[in-house]
Order: C-alpha cells, then sequence, then structure tokens
C-alpha cells in the first residue's frame, strides 16, 4: 500500500477549517465538496527536478565602447530586440562620416571610368590631330625644297638638317595626336574600370563595417525573458565578449528528471506530465516530456528526460521562477480508465483509507452524529450575540423561510465514509479503486479532520472558503 503524504498547506488549512467548526458549539461541521473524475490515463512515476530557464544567455558586447546607459535591472523583462545597454556612439559616428565621404568619391571615379570620356574631348584631341597633321606637311615641304636647293648647289647641309629635324619633329607630334585621339575613341582601359570598381566596394563595406559598429553599440535582448543578473554599468568600457547581462528564457520551464532506466521503454515525447511546484501549493501545472536523451548516467543507470511547462506572467513576473524544487508524474505504462479524486479528499482513519461523501439521510447502521441542531433544531445567535427569542432567535437553519438576520444557511446533510483503495498520485489527484464512488460523485475535501461516518455536516461553496464558517455562527 502507498504511503500518502498529506502537503503540510493542507494540513494547515484542515486544522484552520476544524477550528472554525469547533465554534460552532457543536453544529454541523462545514465542508467543501468536489467530484470524483475518470480519466484516460497512463500508468505514472513521480520524479523530482528543479525548474529550469528553457534559454539562458549571458548577453555580452561584440564591439569596444563606454557604457553611456543601461536600459534594464535585474528582475526586468525585456522583449527581444529591445536595448539593455548602450555605448556612446559619437566617435564611430564621426567616422562613419569620413568612411561616406570617401564612399561618394570613389563611386564618382567609378561613374567616371565606366562612361569614358566625353564628345568634346574627343573632338579637341582631333582637332589637336588636324593642327599636327598641318605642322607636318608643313615641315615636309620645307625638307623637300631644301633638298632641291642642296642638289642645286643652293643650300647648305646645314640648312638641310635644321629641315630634316624640323620634319622629323612634326612627324612625331602628328603620330602623338593621332594616338591620344585613338585613345579617347577606344575609352577607359578596362582594367582602370575594375580598379575603379574595386576602390569604391572596398570603401562601401568600410562604410557598412562602421554602422554595424554603430549598431552593435546598442546591446539588444536576444529574445523575450527576464534579466536575472545585471553585470555591467553605466561609465563602464566594455570590450568584445564583455558581459552585459544574464538573461533567462521563462516562458516555458524546463524540469529534467532522472528516470530509472526500467522506464525507458513506456517513455513517450510529448506525453503530458503533471507538475506541482513545493513552494506554490497544490497548484498543479500541465507540463509534456519534451526530450528524452539516449544516453544512460554511469552508476546510477537512469535516463535524462526534460519536461516543459508553460509558464504565465502574473503581477508582472513569471509564476514558475526558475530553480523551485518540482514533483513530476511521469506516464510510463499504458492506457486505462483511471477514477481520480483529490488528494485533499482522502484520510486514514482507523487503519483505513477513506474518503468522505454526503448524503440526505444518515448512512444505515451508522450512529448519526448529530450535535444539538443538526436535524434541522440549530438557532442562529441574533445580531447582539444574546439567544434571541421569537421569530429572530429560534429559526430552523433548514425550515422554511429566510432569517432575518442574513442568508439562509445550507440544508444539513450526513457524512458517508467510503474505503477506498490507493493506486497512484497524479499531480493533486488520486486515483482509487471502490465499488461505491464513480464519476461525478461529490467527495469531501475540506473539513474531513471532523467527520466520522454519519457526522452531521453543511456544504459550502469552495469559492468562499474564507467565510465558510461565519454563515453557522
Amino acid at each position: 500500500m502507498r504511503r500518502i503524504v498529506i502537503p503540510a498547506a493542507a494540513l494547515a488549512a484542515g486544522l484552520i477549517f476544524c477550528g472554525d467548526a469547533r465554534a460552532q458549539m457543536g453544529g454541523p461541521a462545514p465542508v467543501y465538496l468536489e467530484p470524483a473524475e475518470v480519466r484516460t490515463l497512463r500508468r505514472a512515476v513521480e520524479l523530482t527536478g528543479v525548474a529550469e530557464a528553457r534559454r539562458r544567455s549571458v548577453v555580452s558586447a561584440e564591439v569596444s565602447g563606454r557604457v553611456e546607459k543601461m536600459d534594464a535591472d535585474a528582475g526586468d523583462f525585456a522583449a527581444a530586440g529591445a536595448p539593455v545597454c548602450r555605448m556612446r556612439r559619437l566617435p564611430v559616428e564621426l567616422q562613419l562620416k569620413q568612411a561616406e565621404a570617401a564612399l561618394a568619391v570613389a563611386q564618382a571615379q567609378l561613374r567616371k571610368a565606366e562612361e569614358g570620356f566625353r564628345a568634346e574631348e574627343i573632338r579637341q584631341a582631333d582637332a589637336r590631330v588636324k593642327a599636327a597633321q598641318a605642322a607636318f606637311d608643313r615641315a615636309k615641304q620645307d625638307f623637300d625644297r631644301t633638298m632641291r636647293l642642296l642638289a642645286d648647289g643652293a643650300s647648305t647641309p646645314a640648312e638641310r638638317e635644321t629641315a630634316e629635324a624640323a620634319y622629323r619633329q612634326a612627324r612625331e607630334q602628328l603620330a602623338e595626336a593621332q594616338a591620344g585621339l585613338a585613345l579617347y575613341k577606344s575609352g577607359t582601359r578596362a582594367e582602370d574600370i575594375e580598379a575603379a570598381r574595386a576602390q569604391a566596394a572596398a570603401q562601401s563595406a568600410a562604410v557598412e563595417s562602421l554602422r554595424d559598429t554603430l549598431d552593435k553599440m546598442t546591446v539588444a535582448m536576444p529574445f523575450d525573458g527576464f534579466i536575472v543578473r545585471k553585470r555591467a554599468e553605466e561609465g563602464e568600457w566594455l570590450s568584445p565578449g564583455s558581459a552585459v547581462v544574464e538573461a533567462a528564457d521563462l516562458g516555458v520551464v524546463r524540469i529534467q528528471v532522472d528516470v530509472p532506466e526500467r522506464y525507458l521503454a513506456g517513455l513517450r515525447k510529448g506525453s503530458e506530465a503533471p507538475v506541482v511546484f513545493e513552494a506554490l501549493g497544490d497548484r498543479e501545472f500541465k507540463g509534456a516530456i519534451s526530450q528524452i536523451v539516449p544516453q544512460a548516467a554511469e552508476g546510477t543507470h537512469t535516463i535524462p528526460v526534460r519536461v516543459d511547462v508553460p509558464n504565465a506572467i502574473e503581477g508582472g513576473r513569471p509564476v514558475i521562477a526558475a530553480g523551485l524544487l518540482a514533483r513530476v508524474w511521469l506516464p510510463v505504462g499504458e492506457e486505462h480508465q483511471a477514477l481520480l479524486v483529490p488528494k485533499a479528499a482522502i484520510i486514514r482513519q482507523q487503519g483505513r483509507d477513506l474518503v468522505y461523501t454526503v448524503s440526505d439521510v444518515p448512512p444505515p447502521g451508522s450512529p448519526a452524529v448529530a450535535a444539538p441542531g443538526a436535524a434541522g433544531q440549530e438557532t442562529r445567535r441574533a445580531p447582539d450575540g444574546a439567544a434571541g427569542s421569537g421569530t429572530a432567535a429560534n429559526q430552523s437553519a433548514s425550515g422554511a423561510g429566510p432569517s432575518p438576520v442574513g442568508p439562509p444557511l445550507p440544508p444539513v446533510r450526513f457524512a458517508v465514509a467510503v474505503p477506498v483503495r490507493l493506486i497512484q498520485g497524479y499531480g493533486r489527484c488520486m486515483e482509487v479503486e471502490s465499488d461505491r464512488l464513480k464519476a461525478g460523485t461529490a467527495v469531501v475535501t475540506r473539513g474531513t479532520y471532523l467527520l466520522a461516518d454519519g457526522a452531521a455536516v453543511r456544504e459550502f461553496p469552495k469559492e468562499k472558503g474564507g467565510d465558510a464558517g461565519a454563515g453557522v455562527k
């Protein structure tokens, strides 16, 4: 038989409730009821683990700079892309302006090389060719005339040399002018265009590098999450790799449990796994197996299994904090129909595990524990504290007509003890076996410590638990 451990919070609540009941001076015990239910479940094994963030990151600087402003502190929530740290940008902004100006010059040189020479420049070169041609023709005529005169003895060798030198010079100048015109007409050399293009590309890369540096001077949050530690302060100098903050993604918390290897065959990725955190009372969370690591630990022969639990944000903070101790119920068996009752309904009396249901009549063969007024004769105290008389003092709580002091009390009913056999715990519920329970049967979940078989009770709504005892004073 599995031993059931009643949480301390439930025990304390029960004791408080008992105190409220004893204040009724022997009246019917106030109780809460919840229905039993049938679910399709798999046998589970209970294990413990610690809640961890699904993702955790030390957010670091990528460039050097002095911290000008810290936008986040420990405990703050930051969306993905939100700034958490800003560095001084002015020096890099000035470098960027210089690089952008140099890029403009390089791009202009590239356009000039790609477009080639203008029509005006070509016409100018053509004019130089014509002028050089005219000078060459004149020099040639002078040289030819000097040679004829020299043959006739009317010229001297010195005059011939001078004419010949002028002729050669004019010929070279004509060739130079013609070559210049051909160069203009052929356009810029391909090598020069490639060089200009490479220069422009290099300068463009320098500009983009500085822009990227400026972007990195604002350190951004990599994902939606909470700042769990602040690692930098304003005025501090950061180098590439310097830690700025530690961030944790708590939208989903992950619990790793070590599962004995004998349960490996029954594990299924995606299977639901109820989770209860000791710090959060008996509140049950829906987890699911996200990873089954196929590597047994040496020595313990356990399999690491990770369970993901969706988290919620309440009051600006996550309900489940990292580091909380968790109890996980991993499904490892075949599916079956399970009869479940809240664990708070189970009580051990006289060596038996019981739950209590309620009935309108006392159970057969059991002494009805009916205090004065239990059968509908209880009196309601007048507002001044004295036992009143007449219609204001002795009206039956279960009789016809409302009380003049307040709303009518719930009718008196009787507790019925139902023995159960405990099978398996699932979060805040326990699987039981009993021939006398079925889906929908209401069982007592608070006030069980006051009861015995046949005890008089009054049912109060659970959502009004804080005022349950007030109606029977």
